[in-house]
Order: C-alpha cells, then structure tokens, then sequence
C-alpha cells in the first residue's frame, strides 16, 4: 500500500521503516530539513528494542505539493506530528487527500476530535498507539519497546477499511481493532498525567518513585482527577499495557497498596530499562521544547470543566509545566514536591 507518514519523529519514523521493510510504499514527511536531509543520505536507523537500518524516502513538508503532482494523491496517512502541531498539519494534507484517502492519528492525546472537522469524519481513522522512544539525533530513534495498537473507525464500526489498515500496520506493531477507542484514549491520558507529573523532576522515573516515596500523592491525585473526569462522560477505562488506570480509581478499595506495589514494580524493573525517563523530560531537558501538556492534560480540564468536576491538582500541574519549560522554575524536586503538598492539603494519601 502507498502510505504517506507525515511527522517523522520516534512514532512516525519507526512506522514508516517498518511499513517500507514490510514492503508498502512509503514517504516520510517532516518539516525538519536537517532530519530528512540525514534520513535520505544515511537511512533511517532504529537501535534499541531493535537494530536496524532503512532507506526510506523522506522529504520536506514544503514539498510535498510537488510530491502530490507527481505521485498523485494521498490516500492512507499516518498523521505522527505533535499534538500542538495537529490542526495545522491535517489543513495541510487535506487539499491532497485522494477521495477515499484518509488520516490515521498515531498520536498522543485527543486529535481525532481535531483532525475530524478538518478533513470529515469519514476520512478519519482512531488510533491509541504507546511508543517507547526517543529521536535522539537526525535520522536515529532509539525504541524501548513494541506494543499493541488498538485501531477505531470513529463510529467504531468494523469496516473492510479498517481490517485492510489493521493488517497493514501490523507491519510495525501487533494490532486490535477496537470498539472502546475512547477507553485506551483516556486510558493513555491517565498515564499522561503521571508522565508530566514525574517530568518536572531531573531524575529517572524509578528513582522518583524510590528515592522520594513522599511524592505518591501526588501522582494518585492528578491520575484520580483524569479518572473522575472519564467517569463523568460514561467512560470504561483500558489497561495501558501494564499501566491499569483503574487502580488509580478513588472507588478502588485497595486503591494505596495495588497503586504503591506498582510504584514499587515500576522502580525495579525501571532500573534495567532501556527508556529511564519520559519523553516529555527529554522534551524539557534536551529538546528545549514545548511539551503536548496543553494537548494532553488540558482538554481533561476543559471537559471536567463543562462537565462540573473538578481537577485542581491537573490545574496546578500545567503551571508547573509551563514554568518548567520556560526555565522560569528548574527541573527539580521542588515542583513535585509542591504538587505533592497540594495533593496532600486535598486529602490524598
């Protein structure tokens, strides 16, 4: 199949080598000139999970009219860009999709609901993927693991459609079609609101749940307030691949001891892990970049908003992000620990 991968960071371009290895035609798409500069010249090498090399067309996004003129029009796309970077990315594509072309959301957060009104929702395709990887350098991922993706029609109809990309994405990663796409979606934003709430912090992950076991709280209450906000709209939460947000539900009897002794497990097994941080740390620390923050944990806000239920931790939470990324507050335990003191005054234990 003719793929088009636009967004050729850790998730673009580990599916797009995948899918080139497996045999479909594939052209990457990054407005990153360096990087495709580099993917066209060395290929495109993943190391980690696995070693591996692929000469994969790349070219920039300014380009890619001249590539519609050539090639013809887009039909499947695998939309891989940043959360912020949504909107602008599906009007882009849009004008060259082909008339049964579609986008695939491989992405963090909610942008099906963005990509939707863009390009209609028929020509919208759900995705919950969970990624383990960096863009360390121009042209090189290095992935710390290979995880089902779940795939939705937005209807959550079973289509032919959906079962001809099912099958070719199984290229990259082993994959479900699903009927509770919004149960993974919010499942992930769970596991986003720990991701940013441990990222504040200038430590791995297993040493923030070791060393500072004071700091629990805090990460219960803002994955509790993501949970109540699901909760609110009807939701059923799925297991994240071993993170079950359900755990984290303020209803859960053995909420403290199941939630510590996966903090516990976290930290041990964090150790020997080839993915010690976050990429949302290496967003701040490395990348010097915004973080999907506003994508990720502010749209669980504005819903609970609408919907009366409160999220003062998730609130105080972004602050603290935003002051991080702008190097107002340093990337350290003072932010957690703040987070943590609200989280406390709130009666979470």
């Amino acid at each position: 199949m003719r793929v088009t991968i636009v967004g050729a960071g850790a998730i673009g371009g580990t599916t797009g080598v995948q899918l080139h290895r497996a045999g479909h035609d594939v052209t990457l798409v990054d407005r990153d000139a360096a990087h495709v500069a580099a993917i066209n010249l060395n290929g495109y090498r993943i190391s980690g999970y696995v070693e591996l090399s692929e000469q994969v067309p790349a070219i920039t996004t300014d380009q890619l009219a001249t590539h519609v003129e050539q090639h013809g029009p887009l039909g499947m796309v695998v939309l891989a860009v940043k959360a912020m970077d949504t909107d602008a990315a599906a009007a882009v594509i849009a004008p060259f999709l082909a008339d049964d072309g579609f986008i695939v959301s491989y992405q963090n957060g909610l942008n099906e609901e963005r990509i939707a009104p863009i390009v209609g929702p028929e020509r919208t395709i759900g995705a919950f993927i969970h990624f383990g990887g960096d863009l360390i350098e121009p042209g090189h991922v290095v992935l710390a693991n290979r995880v089902t993706t779940y795939l939705s029609e937005l209807d959550g109809r079973r289509t032919p459609r959906i079962e001809e990309i099912a099958q070719v994405l199984a290229a990259v990663t082993p994959v479900e079609i699903t009927n509770n796409l919004n149960g993974y979606l919010w499942g992930k934003l769970c596991y986003a609101a720990l991701g940013f709430a441990v990222s504040v912090v200038d430590a791995p992950v297993d040493e923030i749940l070791e060393a500072n076991p004071g700091v629990r709280p805090a990460i219960r209450g803002v994955v509790a307030e993501v949970i109540d906000v699901a909760h609110a709209q009807g939701l059923r939460l799925e297991n994240i691949h071993g993170f079950d947000p359900n755990l984290f539900d303020r209803e859960n009897p053995d909420r403290l001891a199941q939630t510590d002794r996966f903090f516990d497990e976290w930290s041990a097994r964090g150790k020997h892990s080839i993915k010690r941080h976050m990429g949302i740390h290496r967003d701040i620390k490395v990348r010097k970049r915004r973080t999907e923050v506003d994508f990720q944990v502010g749209p669980v806000i504005a819903r609970g908003r609408d919907l009366g239920v409160a999220t003062p931790l998730l609130e105080r939470l972004v602050s603290i992000v935003h002051d991080v990324e702008t190097g107002k507050r340093a990337q350290d335990w003072d932010t957690i620990e703040e987070l943590n003191a609200a989280a406390e005054a709130a009666g979470e234990r």
